[in-house]
């Protein structure tokens, strides 16, 4: 969905961005039919972001390497790609204002479709690998395996499992390893030593786990039409994210109860997730202060993520790598 603030803050890469939407396009056309048009109208409408990350590492170390471009269109396939199947293990209806396509289609389609994906993403680090920086394919091959092990726990393990360890390691698995990989091969691209790849990994690891909070945030105190989903999906899904973490940890002792005496977050994680059910959790959340808790985590996580930053050539691109993660923490206001 279009963000006038992140618009601008792209706009001195836009250029790069575009050539990077003609080489996303020319890859969907590879696709056959009838699947190509429906993962067309997926792709509408996405930030970008981790594509954004590529060019802007690439950057920072001079002129931007050739490869990456497809380096940043492979990693933006992979991202697509688990999305599909986390909207499938999610039963999400909705996804960028627009029905899922297990909805559209079905189930066992939805999952064909992003395995569909995750091949032309591995067929496009194949190209980079062959063409000299076999490390790339490596490394996210790696980040594939460790985002699939985080579906795998979260999909086998109990959701009775509140606990701050566990929501970390999700989100780890779920959304940090992507963005550090995406920082990391991109300076790989474009000769990092190996302590400025670690600091970009890092880097994106921290700018990763912000994210998340954030859109953990956004699940529950954002506005539809910005997330272009329901909300409480998360909460419906059994899924305790931070912000329900820290209401439940500060209830535990306090009179926030329903006419039932019954916690109403508490309700809706045990599957009642009706309408009333849930605007009554929200409610409850939004007034406990655990949104303001959470995204103050946020915003401890994104500070770590600009002083890794701090390690990187001091240039026009790390600047605005640095705007890039104070404009992620302030979506959810």
């Amino acid at each position: 969905m279009y963000d006038p603030d992140l618009d601008a803050l792209l706009a001195p890469v836009r250029p790069d961005l575009e050539r990077v939407e003609s080489l996303l396009c020319a890859t969907l056309d590879q696709v056959e039919e009838p699947l190509g048009p429906s993962l067309r109208r997926f792709f509408a409408g996405g930030k970008r972001l981790r594509p954004a990350l590529v060019i802007l590492v690439g950057r920072l170390f001079g002129p931007l390497p050739p490869a990456s471009y497809k380096l940043a269109a492979a990693i933006e396939v992979l991202h697509a790609a688990t999305l599909i199947h986390d909207d499938v293990l999610d039963r999400a209806t909705m996804r960028r204002g627009q029905e899922t396509l297990h909805v559209t289609w079905s189930t066992n389609a939805a999952v064909l479709a992003g395995d569909c994906l995750l091949a032309r993403a591995m067929v496009l680090s194949g190209e980079i690998a062959a063409a000299g920086t076999p490390e790339v394919m490596v490394r996210l091959a790696e980040s594939l395996c460790t985002i699939c092990a985080g579906e795998i726990c979260q999909t086998l393990a109990p959701h009775r499992d509140h606990s701050r360890e566990a929501y970390y390691r999700r989100i780890e698995g779920k959304t940090a390893s992507l963005c550090a990989v995406t920082a990391e091969t991109a300076g790989l691209l474009a000769g990092a030593d190996p302590s400025q790849s670690a600091a970009l990994r890092r880097f994106g690891h921290e700018l990763g786990i912000a994210y998340q909070i954030v859109d953990d945030v956004l699940d529950l105190a954002g506005d539809e039409g910005q997330t272009g989903k329901p909300s409480g999906k998360d909460l419906c899904c059994g899924l305790v994210t931070l912000p329900v973490l820290s209401y439940l940890e500060s209830s535990k002792e306090s009179s926030r109860e329903n006419a039932e005496g019954e916690n109403p977050v508490e309700t809706v994680l045990r599957g009642q997730c009706d309408a009333a059910h849930v605007r009554a959790a929200i409610k409850a959340i939004r007034a406990s202060g655990a949104v303001e808790s959470a995204l103050q985590e946020a915003r401890d996580h994104a500070a770590r993520a600009q002083e890794a930053l701090e390690a990187l050539p001091d240039t026009s691109a790390r600047q605005t790598l640095h705007a890039l993660t104070h404009y992620i923490t302030c979506r959810a206001h």
